[in-house]
């Protein structure tokens, strides 16, 4: 039996003065008229209100609860200013103690001088990892195996497992959208959210670049060759077009898709193809994909598309439980535009990217039944959500952190230059290496056979490499039966960049 399990949860810093503000809202604050969209991050719950158990259900019911608590105090202290329609609140996120809202200069002063806040951040941009180059392919697209599965081993895999296809796992995509009755797709899309609407809706995609990435996490094989890594998945994706507000409905929307915190319907893991931009830090981003990994999803990005320039890996994937997957060629060559390494994170260097995979001519489904070849780390992250559907298949009960140690321990190793290497040692272009389905599979299948169930002094997950320094608490479970210890961190600290920042009460 699973010992019950305490979430890591920290106080942020009290800002005595008041909430810090984003620099890009000082002049309007200044200011007599107009209406501007901001998000606010709330205070986080005091440590004695900690449950007990780390299950998705009570991370979801913490978290509402803790929402509601903290907005309930701030809408009384704000009561006045929302009377008088100075602040129009638009959404509260629970994944990470938030809300948006419409103010005016008054308004946002308000905001600012009030009592659980503790930043202030305008709107900021959501851009996508956008393929450098695309060319459409005929429906038969090639007479052999395509070079990305062959270069992940899922060829040799699937001749000696041809039943590990991910089949009974449910991936979340975050993207431009997806075609939903491309033949590849047909049937595989379990629900689809509309991050500008709010609501569940008919897949679409506004762009090729969600169908792309879909097409090879999941596809089903064409013309008799494969295209998909996990093929027997399905999806649940959501298109989050423009700003900070629609990513947060989208990211909200995979921890829990039905809004009943009870059912356990969120995806094992969220592949994500985008990058955010312009704001002081990234703590907004931060906590959310902390409420991911305590609730049991693994975060899979891209590493971005801003090579070869040295530390040029784009936010927020610079966060330790944030996956960052570099893109390759053909010939296993790093591509000139994958973002290097290494990344900042909370001022200090961190290991990003972790793993590299294929990412250049990638042929995979574009809207209207099509196919096309695209390049770029958007088209190499989805390979990797597929190699941990695999995994997920094969043993539900595998933690985030365990996922990410299988798929670093199990790469092909490479140097700086590409060149094989026998022990892991990280590199700015590659990660530890190249990402191998096959050499996966089969570490999972021989740790699952042992009679001892050790890592030894394997720990490359960068969670453990990166926070040293920062503060932190887990408090570590007993063991289960395969050796997997579970720990997760909820809510930490993030120290701030005051110089980044306004005070709120200078406004």
């Amino acid at each position: 039996m699973k010992t019950a399990l305490l979430l890591a949860l920290m106080m942020s810093p009290v800002m005595a003065l008041g909430a810090l503000v984003d620099p890009k809202l000082q002049n309007f604050a200044r200011g007599q008229n107009g209406t501007v969209r901001v998000m606010a991050l709330m205070e986080l719950p005091s440590a004695n209100q900690l449950p007990g158990r780390a299950d998705a259900v009570t991370v979801r019911k913490f978290l509402r609860q803790a929402t509601a608590t903290a907005f309930k105090a701030l809408k009384s202290d704000l009561q006045e200013s929302v009377s008088r329609g100075d602040i129009r609140v638009k959404n509260i996120f629970s994944i990470n103690l938030s809300f948006t809202a419409d103010v005016n200069p008054a308004g946002l002063r308000a905001l600012a001088n009030a009592n659980g806040l503790t930043k202030i951040y305008a709107d900021g941009e959501i851009s996508y990892a956008m393929p450098l180059r695309k060319q459409y392919v005929p429906g038969r697209f090639t007479e052999s195996i395509p070079y990305d599965i062959q270069a992940m081993g899922l060829d040799k895999l699937w001749k000696e497992n041809p039943e590990i296809i991910g089949t009974g796992v449910l991936v979340g995509h975050i993207d431009t959208g997806v075609d939903g009755k491309h033949p590849a797709l047909a049937g595989k899309i379990a629900a689809f959210y509309d991050a500008s609407r709010d609501r569940l809706a008919e897949p679409f995609d506004a762009d090729e670049h969600g169908s792309h990435t879909a097409g090879t996490v999941l596809g089903s094989p064409q013309s008799g060759l494969p295209l998909g890594v996990a093929p027997g998945a399905r999806l649940v994706s959501s298109a989050a077009l423009s700003g900070y507000d629609h990513m947060l409905k989208a990211m909200e929307f995979m921890l829990d898709p039905d809004k009943n915190p009870n059912t356990n319907d969120q995806p094992r893991l969220v592949t994500n193809s985008w990058h955010a931009g312009g704001a002081p830090d990234m703590e907004a981003f931060y906590r959310a994909i902390n409420a991911w990994e305590a609730a049991g999803i693994l975060t899979i990005f891209s590493a971005g598309n801003s090579g070869p320039r040295p530390g040029s890996i784009t936010r927020p994937k610079e966060h330790p439980q944030a996956f960052a997957v570099a893109a390759t060629g053909p010939g296993g060559q790093i591509a000139s535009f994958s973002s290097r390494g290494p990344a900042l994170y909370q001022g200090k260097e961190i290991a990003k990217p972790d793993l590299s995979a294929p990412g250049v001519d990638i042929v995979s489904t574009v809207p209207g039944g099509k196919m096309a070849a695209m390049s770029g780390t958007s088209m190499a992250a989805p390979h990797v959500a597929g190699l941990a559907a695999l995994l997920y298949q094969m043993e539900p009960g595998l933690t985030p952190q365990k996922i990410r140690e299988l798929m670093l321990r199990s790469a092909d190793f490479v140097d700086v230059n590409g060149q094989s290497i026998n022990e892991p040692r990280w590199n700015a272009n590659f990660g530890y290496g190249h990402a191998n389905a096959y050499k996966a599979v089969n570490s999972l299948k021989k740790l699952r056979g042992a009679q001892e169930h050790r890592w030894g002094n394997f720990m490359m997950a960068p969670a453990m490499e990166i926070m040293e320094g920062v503060q932190n608490i887990a408090v570590k479970a007993q063991e289960d039966l395969m050796g997997f210890s579970k720990t997760s961190t909820l809510f930490q600290s993030f120290p701030t960049q005051s110089e980044q920042w306004i005070d709120g009460a200078s406004l």
